[in-house]
């Protein structure tokens, strides 16, 4: 048997972080936006585009361009005729009768790896085993392998040049539904170096065609088909980490890759925000996974861990290694007093359980920046103020990690504790610096075909300061972040102002009547957005629904608040709260969602600059069981920097996005609370939206200080 038969399990991530950003960058990038958009006015006057969901190509699109075509490009370049005869190889679907190269060759937004003829020979000799291999012997597997991992549909939106590139994973996945990853590096003479899925380097970019941009790569993209436990034990320095993850039964927990049930089952068509059925369902519903670990080193210089010694690929000291880390373990969680390491009452099961997340989370995507005060639309890698997420980690326990990531955090950090200069939001004290987070791991890949792995450099426990110190505080998401399905299959945050409807089952979290229409809104492309971190999950018609709400760190006293902006069309709604979904019990008197939040049932202000004024609003406000929006985001008018914070705008008031005080009492870190909300009136397009989650501990929201607004 060839290597190329198996080669689908055992694929294989360097990387040097580099931050440049400069104007001739810039300039670049406008130069070329420019370019592809009078292209575009010239295409709106031709026929309707190709769609890459067709199982077969619309044969009327071809070659109505002038110039060429990404195909075309391919098969009369001597550099990348292997690439073109490998497209015309490949078939669209197992439905189609039509090959990649008529997809290459029709209208579309294309970004196109393609690898150069010495890369794909090197390939071919090495997975066949076989010098100067025949590329017209090539199977199917492979060929279909290369070109589908090598193109991305952009569809409605632009095809990537480099100025879009940024550290981490490209936001749009292939064609064969993965991410590709970017990472930027320089050789020994100081020269930058772009690198796609880290063995792969740009050496020909921006080529541009009719129907978007081709990238010259020296080595074919390789995308590793195994799973992220599988992944992990294929890396070098990870073999103690993988170890464990075995042994705990946890790499068995991470093997599932898609929904299939949902594959063959689920409603073709989902409505749109008026009730029409016009917009598709998620094709597909894939599961997945995010680890953060310990490389072999770290354990040793840390934990004293013995060094991994190996024989042919195999552990041969696991004895010693598994005796000194379950004494580390056993240190680190004293309570955990089972001896059976697949019991989630066992020390080291609970410490790789604190390692894991059931969401695939790309890097650029572990700490979400968007409509942050500071950030900047044309320039989305240059960090402002602070940002955050809040994580459920895998186990019965649900122990909450917290992700860190502004401007003087030196990268990404899981459990950091600062002060604020609460009048800008700036860094004044780091109590705890937190455990710095690496995108690769040397020249491992780290991209799953269900998740990521990414390295730490210190060994992550859940010890007392987590939630004492890190996580007593207020804890606020983004109901996207919660849900982990949008996540894993692409949704969050995507660039887009389309709706993204779901049907009911779709998310784990999240549960609504067949009366109601969820549709996600990730808003990206628009700058003038109140809704935190910019996106909103709607929910229409005569709704009703249940929300799983996320788990607090410490037992007591906690206020839980949701967004709840109000506008005419939104309605009203009474919140229910509990423990048991099917017997929820309501909570307050209804809520109308119509009202003027300047009236008197509310009595919003936009802050002024009398700050005695402001904390009185406020006041009056919590004494109706409302609150502002956090100033930690705003707005941004015509696509500029964010300059005016929720808490100060005037310009949305009709449609501001205030917090809505739901309950408050004792909670405790083991309790699986729900919050369900229904709609009150018969109004088949009445909506509610999804947008902010709080739960805020009575030692904040009580303190002498008083709690801060950001």
């Amino acid at each position: 048997m060839h290597r190329a038969d198996v080669l689908f399990s055992h694929m294989t991530n360097n990387q040097v972080q580099i931050q440049m950003f400069i104007i001739n960058t810039l300039m670049k990038r406008f130069i070329h936006s420019m370019s592809r958009k009078h292209l575009i006015y010239v295409f709106l006057l031709a026929v309707i585009g190709f769609s890459s969901c067709k199982d077969q190509v619309d044969d009327s699109d071809m070659y109505t361009f002038t110039g060429e075509t990404a195909y075309s490009f391919c098969q009369d370049n001597p550099d990348y005729t292997n690439f073109a005869y490998i497209l015309s190889r490949v078939k669209l679907s197992k439905k189609s009768d039509s090959e990649l190269s008529q997809l290459l060759s029709a209208r579309g937004n294309f970004t196109v790896f393609a690898p150069t003829n010495d890369a794909i020979q090197h390939y071919l000799d090495s997975i066949y085993e076989t010098p100067n291999f025949d590329i017209t012997q090539i199977t199917d597997s492979v060929a279909d392998y290369i070109a589908r991992n090598s193109i991305i549909d952009c569809e409605n939106d632009e095809a990537y040049q480099t100025t879009d590139f940024f550290e981490g994973a490209l936001e749009k996945t292939n064609m064969d539904d993965r991410y590709i990853t970017i990472e930027f590096d320089t050789t020994a003479n100081g020269k930058l170096v772009t690198k796609v899925n880290t063995r792969s380097r740009i050496i020909q970019g921006d080529i541009e065609v009719t129907n978007g941009y081709i990238h010259g790569i020296d080595a074919v993209l390789q995308l590793s088909r195994a799973t992220l436990p599988s992944l992990i034990q294929e890396a070098n320095n990870l073999y103690i980490f993988n170890e464990i993850l075995k042994r705990t039964g946890w790499a068995d927990s991470m093997k599932k890759v898609r929904d299939e049930d949902y594959e063959l089952n689920h409603e073709e068509w989902g409505r749109d925000l008026n009730g029409n059925p016009s917009i598709k369902n998620p094709e597909h519903r894939y599961y997945g996974y995010t680890a953060f670990v310990e490389t072999d080193s770290i354990f040793h210089e840390q934990w004293g861990i013995p060094m991994p010694v190996t024989e042919n690929g195999i552990l041969q000291n696991t004895d010693e290694i598994m005796q000194a880390i379950t004494a580390k373990c056993q240190q680190a969680y004293p309570d955990a007093t089972n001896s059976d390491l697949k019991s989630q009452d066992n020390a080291v099961n609970r410490f790789v359980a604190y390692h894991l997340i059931s969401t695939r989370i790309p890097w650029d995507k572990l700490v979400f920046h968007h409509v942050e005060m500071g950030y900047a639309y044309a320039i989305p890698d240059q960090l402002s103020i602070n940002c955050y997420e809040y994580y459920e980690t895998m186990g019965k326990n649900r122990w909450l990690i917290k992700l860190t990531e502004g401007k003087s955090t030196d990268g990404k950090r899981i459990n950091r504790k600062s002060t604020y200069d609460l009048d800008n939001y700036n860094e004044l004290d780091v109590t705890i610096p937190g455990t710095l987070i690496k995108s690769t791991n040397g020249s491992n890949l780290t991209n799953s075909i269900n998740g990521f792995y990414y390295p730490i450099d210190s060994v992550l426990v859940y010890s007392n300061y987590v939630p004492g110190i890190v996580l007593n505080e207020r804890l606020r998401w983004d109901t996207s972040s919660l849900l982990s399905e949008l996540i894993t299959n692409g949704y969050r945050g995507i660039s887009s102002s389309g709706q993204f409807p779901f049907p009911n089952g779709y998310f784990e979290r999240l549960e609504f009547s067949n009366e109601s229409r969820c549709v996600y809104l990730p808003y990206q492309a628009g700058a003038s957005q109140s809704n935190y971190q910019a996106d909103e999950m709607n929910i229409r018609g005569q709704y009703d629904l249940i929300f799983r709400l996320p788990p607090v760190p410490n037992e007591g006293t906690y206020e839980l608040r949701v967004s709840a902006p109000c506008n005419t069309g939104f309605g009203m709604a009474q919140f229910y709260f509990g423990s048991n979904k099917d017997n929820l019990m309501p909570v307050g008197l209804p809520v109308d969602l119509r009202v003027d939040p300047a009236g008197p049932v509310i009595g919003y202000e936009a802050d002024t600059k009398d700050t005695e004024h402001n904390e009185q609003n406020d006041k009056d406000m919590r004494n109706r069981g409302y609150m502002k929006p956090p100033k930690h985001d705003g707005v941004a008018k015509g696509g500029a920097a964010v300059t005016e914070d929720c808490r100060n705008t005037t310009s949305y008031r009709a449609n501001v996005r205030l917090r809505k005080i739901v309950w408050t009492g004792n909670v405790k870190p083991t309790d699986v609370l729900y919050i369900r909300m229904k709609s009150l009136l018969e109004n088949t397009n009445a909506c509610f939206l999804l947008d902010l989650i709080e739960w805020c501990p009575k030692q904040v929201y009580n303190s002498a200080e008083g709690e801060d607004k950001w």
